[in-house]
């Protein structure tokens, strides 16, 4: 039997909007990552290509995925989808039902104890279907065997790009206290607190507790994990002034008494 590592984690989705700020966020933390990515779609990992393991394969391919997730601690899976194009083949529950099915199978398979699951909140602006083909991947993952870290994530935005005027609102009013309590799964979040909670919560896990994560919490631990990563890079630049040498009483380089 393979001997599994809890500071591995396989990343199913690791080039996605949210998948790639998990990957950095896992580094950050000093895990080990393996990213499972298609081979057509390796270079959007850029500058993270050189910090992580790559495998390739296909979620929809559940050969593809055959001993990928062996000496892992825990698998990440983020693959999902909220457009479909039924004409593809490309309906809600293909893209998030039968992905994760595929993903938490090799789990199984490989030896892998937990299995970490991105969900969606119930909120007014998610298609019914998207939520029902999600909430199907969540019975499949409880009843499979493994230990398991459901999150049901609100929905998430980049700073830095253009936000629709329905987020901004629901950011604004989801904020209010007490007013905002109805919007709370809806009110979104940003991405890169959703990774920090995210890394935060596949290094925590372990083999026997099963774990339900709602957006309130999700936003605290995320808050959270950047509070200690902004301290320990404080304290880590702190640590390197003081290792410099104090020379400030030294003459300038290339100084000759008269």
């Amino acid at each position: 039997m393979p001997v599994r590592d809890r500071s591995r984690i396989f990343v199913a989705g690791g080039t996605g909007f949210l998948g790639f700020r998990v990957v950095r966020a896992l580094l950050d933390e000093g895990a080990q990552v393996t990213a499972l990515v298609r081979a057509d779609q390796e270079e959007k990992l850029g500058a993270l290509r050189a910090s992580v393991q790559v495998v390739h394969g296909d979620v929809w391919n559940p050969a593809s995925l055959r001993g990928r997730g062996r000496g892992h601690g825990v698998v990440v899976h983020l693959v999902g989808g909220m457009r479909q194009v039924p004409s593809r083949g490309l309906t809600f529950r293909h893209l998030n039902f039968v992905s994760a099915r595929n993903v938490a199978q090799m789990a199984v398979n490989d030896g892998v104890p937990h299995f970490l699951l991105l969900s969606a909140a119930a909120a007014a602006c998610m298609p019914s279907g998207y939520l029902e083909a999600k909430r199907e991947a969540e019975r499949y993952v409880q009843r499979c065997g493994l230990a398991w870290t459901i999150i049901h994530a609100p929905p998430l935005y980049a700073p830095n790009e253009p936000r629709s005027l329905l987020g901004l609102l629901l950011s604004f009013f989801g904020a209010l206290p007490i007013i905002g309590l109805p919007l709370s799964n809806a009110r979104p979040l940003m991405a890169e607190l959703a990774a920090r909670a995210i890394a935060h919560l596949a290094l925590s896990a372990d083999n026997f507790k099963n774990r339900l994560i709602g957006p309130a919490q999700l936003r605290r631990l995320g808050r959270a994990a950047e509070r200690r990563l902004r301290q320990s890079q404080r304290l880590s630049a702190q640590a390197c002034s003081e290792a410099l040498p104090d020379d400030e009483d030294e003459p300038p380089f290339g100084w000759l008494p008269p």
